[in-house]
């Protein structure tokens, strides 16, 4: 029944090879550059104050973690450790489908199972080469945490915790697989689940109890309901008087256990190609939105194929919208109780021209800025999947080079409006319940995101144009890339300031202030339309199918 395995495995592992180690850059990277740069830039009485603003600040809360003390390697874990398990979680659940679902549709599983492997073959192979990999990201975490000098209780922690999610959700990639038709649908849905992972860990340390000195915070209970949250109450580094903790670790063995048997019990069942959500059958009769060409362009065959994930993206937007509804009020009134808290807040909101609330706004509002830049760029990006499986049918028509390439830029530029309009018509509803008005606040938020929706869409079409090729991995790495770059820059030290220059999200406007600067928004823009331009001008003149 395993006749092959190792064979399977082989390839597997020297397929991925390039990938492993783009992650362990990227994640272990991550963890090194920060590690260094905070325990140079950062003496205790600089930690001290981080964690103190960390602590009155509920989206940040969200964002990073709730703090366990201010030791270096406790101040390192809560300003890391949530964006590492994320992508640790990205990372495996990619993997996962990529070699089941991924391959089924590439038409390379069904060569496999025509030799002589064995009926079990690819799956064990697909988890074992999973684990390796797995295991070579957090064995690079574990170095670098020893090799600069961190606790080795809490580097073994730290690594046992990224590997508990990052299995998890290797699971719960195969288990997409074999739910949903297509590589594609099933990549969506496992990283919703990822993200949801995130947030919920996020909810529960936004609603925790800060203690009086402002070191630390007991997170709230929706926090055990997320598996990132477990490896975040192990505090690895955490100072007295808590200490660092293995028990959490112990709920990965059973939710682990649980998925890999509904894999197992689902792949017994399946056939080859089939999954548990079958495609639907197609109309007799065409759309009459797919007759849609607005000045040539195929708007409307755009809009049909990429209608589930305008959707999918638009109810993302709407369940962040009422997290930030539901959560702010609660939030700022919890932070109004503590004297030190509100203090805190004051100054806060005097520098950002904003309360308690209107910062945690702020805070969600950024997310949903990266998120309606994602939905943009991957609305763009889907017509070289277009060009390579349809693009002879669709050239061989009337339809312009250039029409084409429009119609996805404006599917990209509605989707990703959409999910700022969908955000802030939802949040707002959710405060107005209440009895509050915020509509303007988020208005103007939602507004300073669009010079970035209008980037990421421009970079899109750049790389469609120039560097076909690389659509599939440099756009992410672009977009997650300088996200990260100015998120940690400040961590990293003054002479280190250059990187968050980098970043487009430094350049957003802050349109609370007094007298808002929208000189970077503007700048923006405009390298939005040259590169636009570009693209349009070497879409127009490259072969197709290249």
């Amino acid at each position: 029944m395993l006749t092959g395995a190792s064979l399977l495995l082989t390839a597997a592992l020297r397929r991925d090879r390039f990938l492993v180690l783009l992650w362990v850059l990227g994640i272990a990277g991550l963890w090194a550059a920060v590690l260094a740069g905070l325990g140079a830039a950062f003496d205790e009485q600089a930690r001290r104050g981080l964690i103190a603003l960390l602590s009155a600040q509920p989206g940040l809360l969200l964002l990073r973690g709730a703090p366990a003390g201010t030791d270096l390697g406790a101040v390192m874990f809560v300003s890391v450790y949530a964006y590492l398990a994320l992508m640790v979680g990205f990372m495996m659940t990619f993997f996962a489908v990529r070699h089941s679902r991924g391959d089924e549709d590439a038409g390379r599983a069904e060569l496999v199972r025509g030799t002589a492997v064995g009926r079990w073959a690819p799956l064990s192979a697909t988890l074992l080469a999973g684990l390796v990999e797995l295991a070579v990201v957090c064995g690079a975490m574990l170095a670098v945490s020893l090799a600069l000098g961190l606790e080795a209780t809490g580097s073994w922690l730290l690594a046992g915790s990224l590997a508990g999610v990052g299995a998890l959700a290797m699971l719960v990639g195969l288990l997409a697989g074999q739910v949903f038709p297509t590589s594609r649908s099933a990549n969506g849905a496992a990283a919703i689940v990822v993200g949801l992972w995130f947030l919920v860990r996020g909810i529960g340390d936004a609603l925790g109890e800060p203690s009086a000195d402002l070191t630390r915070v007991t997170s709230a209970w929706p926090t055990w309901l997320s598996p990132i949250g477990w490896g975040a109450q192990t505090h690895p580094f955490a100072d007295d008087p808590w200490a660092p903790d293995a028990t959490p670790l112990l709920l990965f063995v059973p939710a682990v256990l649980a998925l890999l048997a509904l894999v197992v019990a689902l792949e017994s069942r399946r056939e080859l190609g089939r999954s548990l959500l079958p495609d639907r059958p197609g109309r007799p009769t065409g759309s009459a939105l797919l007759g849609w060409h607005p000045a040539g362009a195929p708007a409307g065959l755009a809009l049909r194929l990429q209608r589930g994930a305008i959707l999918a993206w638009a109810v993302v937007a709407a369940v962040l919208g009422l997290v930030a509804g539901r959560l702010a009020p609660v939030i700022a009134a919890a932070l109004d109780d503590i004297p030190q808290m509100r203090a805190i807040v004051a100054q806060l909101g005097g520098d950002a021209g904003g309360d308690s609330e209107t910062l945690f706004l702020v805070s969600i509002a950024a997310m949903v800025g990266v998120i309606a830049s994602a939905a943009a760029m991957q609305a763009v990006l889907r017509l070289r999947h277009e060009e390579l499986q349809h693009g002879e049918l669709v050239l061989a028509t009337t339809v312009p080079r250039t029409g084409w390439l429009a119609s996805h830029l404006g599917t990209g530029a509605l989707t990703g409006t959409l999910v700022l309009a969908v955000f802030t018509l939802v949040a707002g509803a959710s405060i107005a319940v209440g009895g509050e008005d915020r509509w303007a606040v988020l208005s103007e938020i939602a507004l300073t995101h669009v010079p970035l929706v209008a980037l990421y869409l421009a970079v899109a079409a750049a790389l469609l144009a120039f560097l076909p090729a690389t659509v599939a991995w440099l756009g992410w790495l672009l977009l997650i890339g300088l996200l990260l770059a100015g998120e940690f820059a400040p961590l990293l030290g003054d002479g280190w300031a250059w990187v968050e220059n980098v970043s487009p999200f430094h350049w957003v406007a802050n349109p609370l202030e007094a007298d808002p600067d929208w000189t970077g928004s503007w700048w923006l823009v405009g390298i939005a339309l040259v590169l636009l331009a570009a693209a349009a001008w070497r879409w127009r003149r490259r072969d197709a199918l290249v």
